[in-house]
């Protein structure tokens, strides 16, 4: 079986397909918004181990199809119980945890809240505090990173063990923790990431603003100097400001792909 790693032309086929499928499950055919889901989410080497049991060859469509048609006999005739499947899953699960990870995701943000800390305890002194709020963005910034890198590498591992079992992705992936399960990390920095912005951007235009208006009232030897501060500090609020918009659309499609990956994989087996 070809390996169904994809190339450029085909990887933009398959975001076709993901964006006819937000249509398609608006009209009611989760089977094929399903799958059409997983596809993207599974890498090409799992594409590649699972399109035997789907009878697939290399083509994106041909392999959404019969995945569709898979989750689709799970949710209309409901999925025949599999005796190892929890336990094997759950071993799945036991395995995939990134305990290294998740430690130093730990450590990255008790550095930030220390940093925080120290800010209120220093807050009179400039050269301090701006260290520390350095130190603090930094840290969440690690934090947040780090905790993203863990996720991922734990729905990748479950995402291995169900591309190994035929019929898997059609029932779903029973898991004790969601997968996309976002921890302490990045919920500190995604919300804090826009709001940071918008106040950065704030900041960058209102000290423009106010370094122009004192370059106007200043000798004109010095007023090339204090344009060029100017510029500057306005071009920062500007970018920031951008970065501010960009980071919340960005969240947004982040949140929605959450939920779209969730429903994807949700699991349609008994537990006796």
């Amino acid at each position: 079986m070809e390996n169904l790693s994809l190339p450029p032309r085909h990887r933009r086929r398959m975001r076709r397909i993901i964006d006819a499928a937000q249509v398609t499950a608006a009209s009611g055919d989760r089977a094929t918004a399903d799958a059409a889901v997983l596809a993207r989410w599974l890498s090409g080497e799992q594409r590649g181990r699972y399109a035997p049991w789907l009878r697939s060859g290399d083509d994106p469509v041909e392999f959404v199809a019969r995945l569709a048609d898979e989750r689709r006999v799970v949710l209309e005739e409901g999925a025949d119980p599999v005796p190892d499947e929890l336990d094997s899953a759950a071993a799945a699960e036991h395995e995939a945890r990134q305990i290294p990870l998740r430690v130093l995701e730990t450590v990255w943000v008790l550095a930030a809240l220390g940093c925080f800390g120290g800010m209120i305890v220093l807050h009179e002194e400039a050269l301090s505090l701006a260290v520390l709020m350095g130190g603090a963005a930094l840290s969440l910034v690690l934090a947040g990173a780090t905790g993203a890198w863990a996720t991922r590498r734990r729905d990748r591992r479950l995402l291995d063990w169900a591309v190994s079992r035929p019929g898997q992705l059609g029932r779903g992936i029973p898991v004790a923790t969601p997968l996309q399960k976002e921890t302490l990390g990045p919920a500190l920095l995604i919300p804090l990431a826009p709001a940071a912005l918008l106040g950065a951007g704030v900041i960058g235009i209102v000290a423009g603003a106010g370094v122009l208006l004192v370059s106007l009232l200043m000798r004109p030897d010095t007023e090339v100097d204090l344009l060029r501060l100017c510029l500057i500090l306005l071009g920062i609020g500007v970018v920031s400001l951008i970065g501010s918009v960009l980071a919340s659309r960005w969240r947004a499609h982040r949140l929605e792909l959450i939920v779209r990956r969730a429903t994807a994989v949700e699991w349609f087996g008994t537990s006796v």
